[in-house]
């Protein structure tokens, strides 16, 4: 079975709250895109069209069809359209669209390449998913700056290894690379200390420039370099550690459940599921949420804590290790709080069709909505044998 065999069999689109209006210091746009990074778009857009202060509420995948809101500081209200990409004018506000504008996230999902066991295999699953819910994992994608072999950059921030931080962003490919920038790094990597050299390769940098030229003028300034790197980047790499943490601890929770689960794997390790749960089971992890890892989360439950410093345990860190000290004011390991289970919205399933990429195999369109934050692949990890 596959997903994302084409743009449109992967739809996802934004619902936000925004307060429009026609004035005010951000103009507002709709946006929408295929075969394009958010923030490898929104870089483009910076340099290209030269529009600023870009705010986002959410990022989406580059393999989709996906519709999100953006605004840009200033009175720009042009349109803009290139080759899979859309930029549409709707309205001003006063203030930037951030992720508190993201209320949920609509999906239309195309499942192929099935043969008719595997249909009835997700027809039957989903009658549990609406019954029992599922697991609240990060899925892979909020992991996407991490390498998996070589581990979580902001990993290496903690532990001030700042050459080891940076030859992981700049010169380490992972899974969710393109080929451009796959040689880039390779490029980047068999060069690395020689600076100059690292700059001299054929290909459009974008945000990787920015290190790269300090280094150049500052060889041995690693610490430096990273703050060259963009904000919200540097929070993506945060993000990324702390979702691996939190999937792990409720690994452990489940685990001391005491009830039935079974493991589908993913580019980190295991993820554990289940089929149904007791009453009382059900009731508990609906009402749980574990904090995301911080020096400063708090827990209602001494088992969260101890969960998660066994997680910790074995990078050889504890909670009170999670300080970011690069000297970026508001940048650390943020505790907010996220359920361990949600319960998709309006989740359909047509009847199966014949593929017509796939032939002799059928297909299946889904679609459901889902709680910010929350990913449909580890719906489709749950339903299916991906």
């Amino acid at each position: 079975m596959k997903i994302k065999c084409q743009p449109d069999d992967f739809y996802v689109e934004e619902v936000v709250d925004l307060s429009l209006a026609k004035s005010g210091a951000y103009s507002i746009y709709k946006l929408e895109k295929r075969f394009w990074d958010t923030f490898d778009l929104l870089d483009y857009l910076s340099r290209k069209y030269k529009l600023k202060n870009i705010g986002r509420a959410g990022i989406k995948d580059r393999y989709s069809h996906s519709i999100q809101y953006i605004s840009v500081k200033g009175s720009k209200e042009n349109k803009i359209e290139e080759d899979n990409f859309k930029l549409t004018y709707i309205g001003k506000s006063n203030t930037p669209v951030t992720l508190n504008n993201l209320v949920k996230n609509r999906f239309k999902i195309v499942v192929r390449d099935l043969n008719q066991k595997e249909t009835e295999f997700i027809q039957d699953n989903l009658d549990s998913v609406r019954r029992y819910g599922l697991p609240n994992y990060y899925d892979e994608q909020r992991m996407g700056s991490a390498r998996a072999q070589q581990g979580f950059i902001a990993q290496k921030l903690v532990l001030q290894h700042y050459n080891g931080a940076l030859k992981l962003y700049l010169g380490m490919s992972s899974g969710f690379d393109d080929s451009r920038n796959r040689k880039l790094k390779k490029h980047i990597f068999e060069h690395w200390g020689n600076w100059q050299e690292c700059l001299n390769a054929p290909y459009d940098y974008g945000q990787f420039r920015y290190p790269l030229l300090h280094l150049a003028k500052y060889p041995k300034d690693y610490k430096g370099a990273l703050k060259t790197i963009r904000r919200d980047l540097l929070e993506i790499f945060i993000n990324a550690y702390q979702a691996y943490i939190w999937n792990e601890t409720l690994k452990k929770i489940l685990e001391i459940s005491n009830f039935n689960y079974f493991t589908k794997k993913y580019r980190f390790g295991e993820l554990y599921f289940y089929n149904e749960l007791t009453k009382d089971t059900l009731k508990y992890f609906q009402e749980l949420s574990i904090p995301a890892p911080s020096y400063k989360s708090s827990f209602t439950e001494p088992e969260l804590k101890k969960a998660m410093e066994q997680v910790l345990s074995q990078d050889n860190l504890h909670l009170s290790d999670l300080k970011i000290r690069l000297d970026i004011k508001g940048l650390f390991f943020k505790p907010y709080e996220r359920r361990a289970l949600i319960f998709p919205e309006d989740i359909k399933c047509d009847k199966p069709f014949e593929d017509e990429l796939y032939p002799k195999k059928y297909k299946l369109n889904l679609s459901l909505a889902l709680p910010k934050g929350s990913y449909a692949t580890i719906l489709l990890k749950r339903l299916t044998s991906l």
